[in-house]
């Protein structure tokens, strides 16, 4: 198989494999011995926050399947593994089992040998070792019971996505919230239940695209899923409005901390893009994420004679949804189930988002 076909055939297979796996039951694996010791690994492996582990064995049962000489244990990276995972295994779980784009990669830290040393402080380590054990058990199986295993394995990896797809999103159990009410729940959600920076930049984008709904301002970038710095994901910032198709506003949202090296890099980042003279502002909590900036006066910091403007996550996002009628405010709150019924959102972002609503007299 050329390159093509092979990522083709991965994604078919991982697809195929999960329509199975809706069909079974545990009763079609008690021939399975060890099966109370097998379901153990695997809820070690798959029942966890940490995605990367599980992406990682199903990489490597593909791998097989492409080339039953090959052995992820001691070459992990003999199968091509973030081409078959990023541009055809990826594509099978989407919609169906949480996933990230570079999940096994992300912890194979190109490793080539798999094993207990290899799993030796990973986070979490347990996940890590489920990794390797199972593995070694599909290793050293006779094909019958491989199979069966392999079987196992996304039979489980299905319950998993299935029980993520069926989280009940709380929503307002009124029919109005005045904009405050909204702007609070609003606010919680961003600071408690960040989800690294995906919450926030979620959030502001949908805000900004509502108050600027009926005008000629488009809003951008806010639902792009970027790994690493702006810079390599060609974007200007996280978030940017555009008229007549010109880059007006640039817009970074954080709740992280922030220091002269992001601000560095933006920087370069502009002035590769060609936009420094565009207005920046971060997006970020004040005073906490700005602690080791120096000469900050008026909310504003000059690096390189270029001047970065801060402004408060919560009064931001307050003074948004001063401007919202009742009936965005509606449809943004529908948006906002809609975002968190995905199956990639984290189940602690859709149980904190619940938490919120329950807590609250909505």
């Amino acid at each position: 198989m050329n390159v093509t076909e092979r990522n083709q055939f991965a994604e078919d297979y991982v697809t195929t494999k999960l329509d199975e796996a809706s069909a079974h039951g545990l009763d079609d694996f008690w021939d399975l011995p060890d099966l109370v010791e097998l379901r153990e690994i695997l809820n070690n492996l798959v029942w966890v926050k940490a995605m990367g582990f599980r992406g990682l064995v199903l990489t490597a049962i593909v791998g097989l399947e492409i080339n039953p000489d090959y052995d992820p244990l001691n070459d992990f990276y003999d199968s091509n593994p973030r081409s078959i995972f990023e541009k055809g295994i990826f594509y099978a779980l989407r919609g169906r089992v949480p996933s990230g784009k570079s999940d096994p990669l992300n912890v194979a830290k190109n490793a080539s040998v798999l094993n207990e040393n290899w799993a030796k402080g990973k986070r979490p380590e347990k996940a890590a070792l489920a990794a390797v054990k199972y593995l070694q058990e599909i290793m050293d199986a006779d094909p019958e019971r491989q199979e069966k295993l392999i079987d196992l394995f996304f039979y489980t990896l299905w319950s998993y996505g299935d029980s993520v797809a069926s989280i009940k999103i709380e929503v307002p159990a009124r029919e109005q919230l005045s904009n405050q009410e909204f702007a609070h729940i609003c606010n919680r959600f961003v600071l408690e239940f960040p989800e690294s920076g995906t919450v926030p930049q979620f959030v502001v984008f949908k805000l900004l695209e509502a108050v600027y709904a009926h005008s000629a301002v488009a809003v951008e970038g806010g639902l792009e899923s970027v790994f690493g710095t702006n810079t390599t994901s060609k974007k200007p910032a996280d978030i940017w409005l555009e008229e007549d198709g010109k880059f007006t506003n640039l817009f970074e949202i954080t709740v992280k901390k922030v220091d002269e090296k992001r601000l560095d890099d933006c920087v370069d980042s502009l002035a590769a893009m060609g936009i420094l003279d565009l207005p920046v502002q971060f997006i970020c909590r004040l005073p906490q994420d700005v602690s080791e900036l120096s000469d900050m006066q008026n909310s504003t910091v000059s690096v390189h004679s270029k001047h970065f403007d801060f402004q408060d996550i919560q009064e931001f996002i307050r003074s948004l949804i001063t401007l919202l009628s009742q009936e965005q405010i509606t449809a943004l709150l529908a948006e906002f189930a809609e975002f968190l019924e995905q199956v990639e959102r984290p189940v602690a972002t859709k149980d904190g988002w619940n938490k919120i609503l329950s807590e609250m007299d909505v």
